[in-house]
């Protein structure tokens, strides 16, 4: 048999030809996937998100009681604490976005834990609680913890029926975005009212020749899917019947031309089928990624106009992921959330000393961490328990659920799914329409390949918080930056700061912690009265577009709510004080600024003066007291280079700085306890001082000095002071026949329980409201991973 050379060298050359576009095209194809990943890590790099989850008491309260919570902020990515932020803001606000109370809570290595007395003045009504970070304010409040509670004030006649007149919405939203002429598409949906509260109902899909198209009914959610194929030249319309009316909707039109993407379970696999009426042979590009994070990259070419990807679940990430489609210009044209459960779930095991209990008696309840995996785990914890009644329906919001889940998509999920009551057979649907009717797209993608840097507004309160303002010079011809500024909270355990000009007419402070209601003292650099200054709201203005459903209360809950109404009210008649138990944490120190003084005058123990000046030259031998053309300076005594500084010193009453030192020699010295001294140079800020000369008042109260008229007073609160939670005790007879009523209907919360893999323990004592208890425990472990779990009592 003859071979033909010239035809085989021809199809080996044609073959290597294909070879090498196989694998230029590779090449080519992973460096568009590299770019996007680099993009993405860039982006997540200069993009740290924090997240914060509240763990409140219970939903309901009436006037009077008090809300208790703890804070966990966390790392947006890895659900870890997070070290970035020493503050969080707690807000109660109205459906108006009124604030109508508010709170700055100490944040210690992403925990933190606080309260409101909820005032008599509240209306009976939902509300909404709030939390976030300074960092956070830079992005959207979507990305807020919100959470409705509901306040019942008994002197308010609350409202026993439904809204007169219920409008409706019913959206739809076609699986990866688009809806193309010719290709299939799952179309999701959502049926809500005017205040978002899902609605049931069934509708069905009308062509323009008035044939039906398609059905739909919505589940217990108020959502669903159906599939559909629009055709070109067709107007589509909705007949749907919600509630007991029939509406008419309008369906979304669609593209003459595009991409659709479909996602199903594939057993250990996702598969993604995509579809595109666009030129043959086109490539596509698919990424999924967790957290800013990239699981899965991959090319495909299109064949007859469809890809098909296999995704392995074992590489996508817990939680949310989000599947992202990009055609061969590097444009992204499909998105798709796709959730995965966590396998591995820390448990809390609770169990009770006994299901049932009298009156006054004391409950131990035991606590142990489970999981599956054998590595230590440790977790910091939070336990409420309290009153079960029909009051106190809606189910509590739960750190699993909103680190896995509802944090990571756009919506109020009304009836949250919750992975502590979960089987393994949970169902999948449910989820999936909840990934396509709620999940957004929080990606500007030209922003991300773009690699610009972020401005960020706000900065993270990572040493403590921070106070900014604005000033505003009187005349036209004063600078309006390189100003020094200085703040001052006055009293026995003052604080004291300098800050300059951050921008345009704007400063910042870093005041550290101060705890409680004080007034803060704001002076330009050397009082100069040329300036008017303002301080800004540290609360955040933006709000989310969440709105909160009218309050509906049963008349058959009249007896429930007088019960709690008397409960608030007996605490404060009977036991006057048990609510109002604050302590500073431990942590909280009560130094000055700048240390140990390097020597204090008490001038108790010297013979008393009437005259600052005879005080300052008799007995402070480390300041020099000089007088020129009738104003006095000050020099102090450089201990270091045994010589005395040539500039004046910072000089402070009560925290207060003083830059005329007449004014010091005007105050009472009888009024004055101490007189602190700073020997060496000190460095605070972008400032140095040649020492410090530190008046300290009996009363902290500045001794009579008046402040220069360019100073601005504020009445501002501080961090808040950590309440004790009131713990009654019945072991002795005389404590529990004592005829002191007991009606709390809150038995126990402790925002700081730490377990690690073993036991721990708390306990309580019932008080006289028989009744369902509820115990609430959550928390985060120092790997991350979110706990809940619930279990409850019985009182007879």
């Amino acid at each position: 048999m003859r071979i033909n050379c010239n035809k085989m060298n021809s199809c080996r050359n044609f073959f290597c030809f294909l070879v090498a576009l196989f694998y230029a095209g590779n090449i080519y194809s992973q460096g568009i996937l590299s770019e996007v990943q680099q993009s993405l890590n860039h982006y997540r790099e200069h993009n740290y998100k924090e997240k914060v989850f509240l763990h409140v008491d219970k939903n309901v309260f009436a006037t009077g009681e008090i809300l208790w919570f703890k804070a966990y902020v966390t790392d947006g990515r890895t659900n870890r604490f997070s070290t970035l932020s020493k503050i969080c803001y707690v807000e109660i606000i109205t459906n108006e976005s009124r604030s109508l109370m508010q709170g700055k809570i100490e944040i210690d290595s992403g925990r933190g834990c606080g309260s409101f007395t909820i005032p008599s003045s509240l209306a009976t009504g939902n509300y909404l609680v709030r939390a976030y970070t300074n960092w956070m304010k830079n992005f959207s409040p979507d990305l807020y913890f919100e959470q409705q509670i509901s306040i019942i004030n008994p002197r308010n006649k609350p409202s026993h029926h439904e809204p007169d007149s219920l409008r409706y919405s019913l959206r739809f939203f076609p699986e990866g975005g688009n809806l193309v002429n010719g290709l299939n598409s799952t179309v999701a949906f959502k049926m809500t009212d005017q205040y978002g509260k899902v609605a049931q109902g069934q509708g069905v899909i009308i062509n323009s020749r008035n044939d039906t198209i398609a059905g739909f009914s919505a589940d217990h959610s108020g959502q669903g899917q159906f599939n559909f194929t629009p055709e070109a030249g067709n107007n589509y319309r909705v007949s749907a019947t919600i509630g007991k009316a029939a509406h008419n909707f309008k369906f979304p039109d669609a593209s003459e031309s595009g991409w659709t993407l479909h996602l199903e379970n594939a057993g250990d696999n996702v598969q993604v089928k995509v579809a595109g009426n666009v030129e043959s042979q086109q490539k596509v590009y698919l990424l999924a990624q967790s957290k800013d994070s990239v699981s899965i990259a991959m090319v495909q070419i299109l064949r007859d106009n469809v890809a098909t990807f296999m995704l392995s679940k074992s590489r996508l990430a817990k939680g949310i992921s989000r599947i992202t489609l990009f055609n061969e210009n590097k444009q992204p044209v499909c998105e798709r959330l796709y959730f995965k459960k966590p396998s591995q779930m820390e448990r809390v095991s609770i169990t009770p000393s006994s299901n049932e209990f009298q009156q006054r008696k004391k409950v131990t309840i035991d606590l142990s961490l489970e999981n599956s995996g054998s590595l230590v785990i440790e977790a910091d914890l939070s336990a409420s328990v309290y009153l079960v009644d029909s009051i106190e329906s809606r189910p509590n919001k739960n750190i699993e659920d909103y680190l896995w889940l509802s944090s990571e998509i756009q919506g109020n999920m009304e009836s949250p799914l919750s992975f502590s009551t979960m089987t393994e057979n949970y169902n999948d649907e449910i989820i999936d329409n909840m990934l396509l009717t709620e999940g957004w797209s929080r990606y500007n993608w030209e922003e991300i390949f773009s690699k610009k840097e972020p401005a960020f507004s706000f900065l993270p309160e990572q040493e403590g918080h921070i106070i900014t303002g604005k000033f505003y010079p009187l005349t036209g011809n004063l600078p309006d930056t390189g100003m020094k500024f200085y703040l001052s909270v006055p009293g026995n355990d003052f604080r004291f700061v300098n800050g300059n000009t951050i921008g345009h007419r704007a400063f910042r402070f870093n005041v550290g912690e101060f705890f409680g209601r004080h007034d803060i003292i704001l002076q330009p650099g050397e009082a100069d009265s040329s300036y008017r200054l303002s301080i800004d709201n540290p609360f955040s203005e933006k709000f989310s577009k969440t709105i909160l459903p009218p309050i509906v209360l049963d008349p058959a809950f009249a007896r429930l709510i007088l019960t709690r109404t008397i409960a608030a009210q007996s605490s404060t008649i009977f036991q006057p004080g048990i609510n109002a138990l604050y302590k500073l944490p431990s942590s909280y120190d009560s130094i000055a600024f700048f240390g140990l003084p390097s020597k204090t005058y008490l001038l108790d123990d010297y013979t008393r003066f009437t005259a600052m000046e005879e005080v300052m030259r008799e007995y402070v031998k480390e300041v020099r007291v000089r007088k020129k053309q009738e104003q006095f300076h000050y020099e102090v005594y450089n201990q270091v280079t045994k010589l005395f500084f040539d500039n004046e010193p910072l000089v402070l009453i009560d925290g207060v700085p003083v830059f005329n030192i007449n004014h010091v020699m005007n105050v009472d010295p009888l009024k004055v306890k101490k007189i602190d001294l700073m020997t060496t140079k000190i460095f605070q800020g972008n400032e140095e001082y040649d020492g410090i000369v530190s008046y300290s008042t009996y009363a902290g109260d500045l001794g009579g000095y008046e402040l220069d008229p360019a100073s601005l007073v504020v009445d501002y609160d501080g961090l808040q002071l950590e309440r004790e939670f009131y713990l009654p005790q019945y072991e002795t007879v005389q404590q529990k026949t004592s005829r002191l009523p007991d009606f709390r209907n809150v038995l126990y919360w402790s925002p700081n329980l730490q377990t690690r893999n073993e036991k721990t323990a708390f306990s309580f004592y019932t008080s006289d409201i028989p009744g369902k208890y509820k115990i609430v425990v959550q928390g985060l472990s120092l790997e991350g991973a979110p706990v809940t779990s619930y279990s409850e009592i019985l009182v007879r």
